[in-house]
């Protein structure tokens, strides 16, 4: 009897901690600054985040069906932000996915010459307050939803 009460007890936490568990978000920025503030704000907001400055490791370390939400610069060394995008979106492809970029122009130009197959993805332009990504990512993760 005891090892039912046991079991019973253990899949309620199971259950519980599934539905309590802290949504993760990967951002993904070369400058390290940029990771560390984004890291803490959204970690003081709730949520789990991991945050990488090199976008080959980022993508090497990459875990499918992990991660609620992507937070992607785009002008990186080696591995640009499309270019990380289009792959990670090979091996995930109902993940969110947001842009950081400090210029409009150059993510319509750029994504509209080298990847149009990535369609429209959503883009924050630095700078961003903190609160103000803290509201960004909770709009889109409580609701898996995407901004338009």
């Amino acid at each position: 009897m005891n090892y039912l009460t046991t079991n019973t007890s253990e899949q309620e936490e199971g259950l519980h901690n599934q539905t309590t568990r802290k949504k993760r978000i990967l951002v993904v920025d070369d400058e390290p600054d940029i990771c560390m503030v984004y890291q803490i704000v959204l970690e003081d907001a709730g949520f789990e985040c991991i945050s990488y400055i090199d976008p080959v490791k980022a993508l090497k370390e990459f875990r499918p069906a992990y991660y609620d939400l992507i937070l992607l610069d785009i002008r990186m060394p080696v591995l640009n932000g499309f270019e990380l995008c289009k792959k990670i979106i090979e091996l995930d492809k109902t993940v969110h996915i947001i842009f950081i970029t400090a210029s409009e122009e150059y993510y319509e130009q750029f994504r509209g010459q080298h990847f149009p197959e990535l369609g429209k993805i959503n883009y924050i332009q630095k700078p961003i307050g903190n609160e103000e990504l803290v509201q960004i990512v909770n709009m889109i993760v409580a609701n898996s939803i995407t901004m338009d």
